[in-house]
C-alpha cells in the first residue's frame, strides 16, 4: 500500500551573509596633540640603530601663528597646527627653516589625494630649492612593535634621489612607519609606544573598531 504524506520541499544550504565591507580610511581633520603626547620609534639605518622619542612641549604663537614645539632628540622643531614641518631650534637658536612649511599631511586625508610643495630650506651651509610631490597610494594593516595598525600610506617624491613612505594612523596621530631614502642611504622607522597626553574630554567614538595595540 503507498502512503502518501505531506511532502515538504528540501532545503538547501543556508546563504552565507555577505561580509559588510570596512569603511575606507580616512582623516577628515589634522590630530588635535597636547604638550606631553610622546611617540618613541626604533631606528635603523645601514648597520646602525637606535629608539628616537618626539614630544611635544607646548603650543608657541609666532608672528600671530600657532605652532606645535616638539622636541626631537636633541633639536626642538617646528610644525603648524596642521603639521607642516616650519624649522628646528637647538638651544634657542634656529638651525634651520622651510619656507613655506612642508605640508608632510594635506586634509582631509584620504585615498588618492595629492598634493605638491614648492619651497626653500635654509640652513647654517645656505639655501637650497625644495620640489616636492605626494601622493596617498593605499591603506595598509600595518604591524610595528607597538602593535597593529590601520594606516594611510603616503609617498614623497622629489627632483632629487632623495623619497620617503610613511604611514599615517589616526589611531596615534601621527606616523607609526616610516621608510626614507637620502642620496644612496636609506633608513627605516617603526613605532614602539605612543603615550598620549591625557584628556579629560574623549574623542568622539571612532567609526571601525580599533586596531589591537601591545
Amino acid at each position: 500500500m503507498l502512503f502518501v504524506s505531506g511532502c515538504v520541499a528540501p532545503t538547501g544550504p543556508k546563504p552565507v551573509p555577505t561580509a559588510q565591507p570596512e569603511p575606507p580610511i580616512t582623516a577628515s581633520t589634522p590630530p588635535e596633540w597636547r604638550p606631553g603626547d610622546r611617540w618613541v620609534y626604533t631606528w635603523t639605518s645601514g648597520q646602525t640603530g637606535g629608539t628616537k622619542s618626539i614630544e611635544v612641549l607646548e603650543i608657541r604663537e609666532i608672528n600671530k601663528v600657532s605652532f606645535y614645539l616638539v622636541k626631537v632628540g636633541e633639536l626642538e622643531q617646528f610644525y603648524t597646527r596642521d603639521l607642516r614641518w616650519a624649522g628646528s631650534m637647538r638651544d634657542g637658536k634656529v638651525q634651520s627653516r622651510m619656507t613655506p612649511p612642508q605640508p608632510w599631511f594635506s586634509w582631509p586625508l584620504k585615498m588618492g589625494s595629492q598634493w605638491n610643495h614648492r619651497g626653500t630650506y635654509e640652513d647654517a651651509t645656505g639655501t637650497s630649492p625644495y620640489n616636492d610631490s605626494f601622493s596617498v597610494v593605499g591603506a595598509e594593516v600595518v604591524d610595528v612593535p607597538a602593535g597593529r595598525f590601520n594606516a594611510l600610506k603616503v609617498v614623497r617624491e622629489t627632483d632629487t634621489r632623495d623619497s620617503d613612505q610613511y604611514w599615517y594612523a589616526p589611531e596615534v596621530r601621527f606616523y607609526v612607519k616610516w621608510v626614507g631614502r637620502r642620496g644612496s642611504a636609506q633608513f627605516e622607522e617603526a613605532l614602539r609606544e605612543y603615550r598620549p597626553a591625557q584628556r579629560l574630554i574623549p574623542a568622539p567614538a571612532a567609526s571601525r573598531p580599533p586596531s589591537t595595540t601591545k
